[in-house]
């Protein structure tokens, strides 16, 4: 028992230092704090679902694929240092199908469960942003401008229920942004909003997409799925 509390006091420790150390480039002047969709988005909120009176009991899968490779989760040695936003994906997919009022997220081996909703992501940097950031990094006075982060997702959503019944579903939504409230792409973007930083969480600028371009391709998803009769 006091060697698992000195683990996890360690691991405490650890969290600490590293919020604490990044908290700093958080209040960088080229570090951005906006995101937004392409035109036109057509923005989906979880209050435009019907609710239903019993949500289908479904377990989840979610495959993600960053830059073309898939993410490795085991051996635990092997892992890098992404490895955690799998897991994030699976767990704000759990919130945000839950949120529309159609779907109960279970266990695999749930003996109620109704079907299987399966969610393969991609992404990717595009290669304008990569060539920015080089750029950038090669030569910072011959390149003083705020770079405007893009990225290029794709999704698809594959429902599949106990009595044979089966939906797919590809959201139009396949582009973010994330940049600076003075950057011209801005000016063009659909719902600029800003976001804020986590004080224990540096991960946050990553993904930003998590908790508003994943959620809105999901509410795509299931909105094209419930016009097809869910």
């Amino acid at each position: 028992m006091k060697k698992e509390s000195k683990i996890f006091g360690i691991i405490i420790l650890s969290a600490a230092v590293l919020g604490l150390s990044a908290c700093a480039s958080y209040d960088h002047k080229d570090y951005p704090r906006e995101s937004w969709f392409a035109q036109p988005t057509q923005v989906i909120e979880a209050d435009q679902f019907k609710k239903a009176e019993e949500p289908l009991k479904v377990s989840l899968v979610v495959n993600y694929l960053w830059e073309g490779r898939p993410i490795v989760t085991e051996p635990f040695e092997e892992r890098p240092a992404d490895w955690r936003e799998q897991y994030g994906l699976w767990f704000a997919a759990e919130r945000y199908l839950e949120e529309t009022g159609l779907f109960k997220i279970v266990k695999e081996d749930d003996k109620e469960k109704q079907g299987v909703m399966t969610i393969d992501v991609t992404r990717a940097m595009s290669e304008k942003t990569k060539a920015a950031v080089a750029a950038k990094k090669a030569d910072p006075d011959k390149h003083p401008e705020k770079i405007v982060y893009e990225y290029d997702m794709t999704m698809k959503m594959d429902l599949s229920l106990a009595d044979g019944k089966k939906f797919e579903a590809v959201p139009k939504t396949d582009h973010m942004f994330i940049g600076h409230e003075d950057s011209k792409e801005r000016e063009l973007g659909q719902d600029p909003k800003r976001f804020t930083f986590s004080y224990f969480n540096n991960m946050d600028f990553h993904t930003e997409f998590v908790r508003r371009f994943y959620k809105q391709m999901i509410f795509e998803g299931v909105k094209a799925m419930e016009e097809k009769g869910l």
